[in-house]
């Protein structure tokens, strides 16, 4: 139960539907949306659990004591507002708010929504199936698993499922093929290498044709005996289909709930600054025009003004998706309203000619709209991130220098634009799997134990998390583990046999 008055609860109601007129004017598309406005326990709840209503895990728990601890000694950590990608979406309001702050959060609500509904990328989490529908069902078949094979068992599975839900294909929608299609097409691709080899290449041509007949039978043998036929991306999905340890029924349904709510959520993170930046473009238009008409006082202009500028401001040493966001749209809307883009301007190399470019062609509001349809946060660094924008901006490196034996100070490296495209590409392309790891060999020394492979690209794994990850692998797959990886600038075999981890230098999967 809120603790809203009558009268705010009239004049938010008043105010949302001023909120959807103008952003139906300003062409947004438009749900219904159902907002509720809760408790900070209830906002807790939705921060922890991902979906409303959705299965419990110890993990979950733990996530929403610490918010709650945090705001009960800071009274800082709470989310303002809740939305979730759904064909009818539903949002969260925080009660504890002051008005200026509820009436910003349904504006921001509005721009989430259109997002939603519009991007291509999101779109696709919304194809995948009803996930809220799917959250409570999951949760009420979870809670007869534990019932049944204890609590212990259940949430140890969960954890395992958790620790690798994000290493999938990015494409949502692909689906690993048949393996034995996948042989089968494997087998036919390395005999017609074969007869191109006997052909064309003379140091084939110098075998005996006994000698060749035996390296193409080694070669098809592997090939048939190789699992999977070739690298996997998608841990969660081999491992329910080919692990050695034999997975009941609540097991698969486990571990394949968690794979499903992964890939639902997966475009929800690769467009999250340009989400939170579409969002809060337009709470700010929309709330100028709420003041304009007199619909919100000075003093609540001025609590609005103070929190959005907290909410956008830039920080130090790490990307604020709401300041990245909004300054994307914003100056994509000012380029392309100046003509500053094409083939002319990116010529012109007189900077004073640069700064004061303008066409006139207006074309501002049509990009934005764009950029919100078609790209994820990734395109946009690929695409809008010109040389200026990364100065203007306030993007930078920061590196460690040594100032002498044992003091550290942390100064901006003095990187080019293009190295910082780079370093933010690499970031934003593997979003909420930062690091790439793949299924190699599910049946090492044909003993059906696991061989993983990072795909090192400069970013060592942490140890203890590895050490970690390795351990709740081990609890699905029930034989011994390998993941090759780049320790030192050496590689490097880690394994773990379910009680005891090892770091093997100078070792490779074979």
């Amino acid at each position: 139960m809120s603790n809203v008055s009558d009268n705010e609860l009239r004049r938010l109601s008043t105010m949302e539907d001023r909120i959807r007129e103008i952003a139906t004017e300003e062409g947004l598309a438009i749900r219904e949306v159902s907002f509720e406005i809760v408790r900070p326990s209830r906002m807790f709840e939705g921060m922890s659990y991902l979906f409303p209503g959705n299965f419990s895990h110890w993990s979950h728990g733990r996530d929403f004591d610490r918010a709650r601890t945090i705001y009960e000694h800071t009274m800082s950590g709470v989310a303002q507002e809740q939305v979730w990608n759904f064909d009818d979406p539903r949002a969260f309001i925080l009660d504890t708010n002051p008005f200026a702050l509820k009436v910003l959060t349904m504006a921001h609500v509005f721009g989430h929504v259109d997002f939603f509904m519009m991007n291509k990328f999101l779109q696709q989490g919304r194809a995948l199936g009803d996930i809220a529908i799917e959250a409570r069902s999951a949760a009420e078949r979870f809670a007869g698993y534990e019932q049944k094979y204890g609590q212990a068992a259940v949430e140890d599975l969960i954890e395992a499922a958790l620790s690798i839900r994000w290493h999938q294909d990015p494409d949502i929608f692909f689906e690993e093929p048949d393996e034995e299609m996948v042989r089968s097409q494997l087998l036919a691709l390395e005999k017609a290498r074969f007869e191109k080899d006997s052909r064309d290449n003379r140091a084939w041509q110098r075998l005996s044709g006994e000698e060749r007949g035996e390296l193409m039978d080694e070669r098809l043998a592997e090939i048939s005996r190789r699992t999977p036929p070739r690298p996997t991306y998608d841990l969660l999905w081999y491992m329910i289909n080919r692990s050695p340890k034999t997975l009941k029924p609540w097991m698969k349904d486990v571990l394949t709930v968690v794979r499903k709510q992964a890939r639902v959520l997966a475009p929800n993170i690769r467009t999250k600054t340009l989400n939170e930046g579409w969002a809060s473009y337009w709470h700010l238009r929309i709330m100028r025009r709420l003041f304009s008409e007199g619909l919100i006082t000075n003093e609540e202009h001025g609590a609005f003004m103070s929190f959005h500028a907290g909410l956008t401001a830039r920080h130090a040493k790490s990307l604020n998706p709401y300041n990245l966001g909004l300054a994307i749209f914003e100056d994509v809307e000012e380029r392309w309203n100046k003509g500053r883009f094409g083939r002319d301007y990116d010529d012109c190399k007189n900077h004073e000619d640069r700064i004061n470019w303008d066409t006139g062609v207006g074309l501002g509001s049509d990009k934005i709209f764009k950029v919100r349809e078609g790209y994820t946060d990734r395109m946009a660094v690929e695409d809008l991130f010109s040389d200026d924008f990364i100065y203007q901006a306030g993007l930078y490196i920061f590196v460690e220098m040594q100032i002498d034996d044992t003091i550290f100070s942390e100064v901006i490296d003095a990187s080019t634009a293009q190295n910082i495209r780079r370093l933010l590409k690499n970031i934003f392309a593997n979003s909420a799997m930062p690091i790439v790891i793949t299924v190699e060999n599910g049946n090492l020394g044909g003993r059906q134990m696991l061989g993983l492979k990072h795909h090192f690209d400069g970013a060592e794994l942490d140890m203890k998390h590895a050490e970690r990850t390795l351990a709740n692998i081990f609890r699905i797959w029930d034989k011994k583990i390998y993941l090759e990886t780049v320790v030192n600038g050496e590689p490097t075999l880690l394994s773990h046999d379910g009680k005891h981890f090892k770091v093997i230098t100078g070792r490779q999967l074979h």
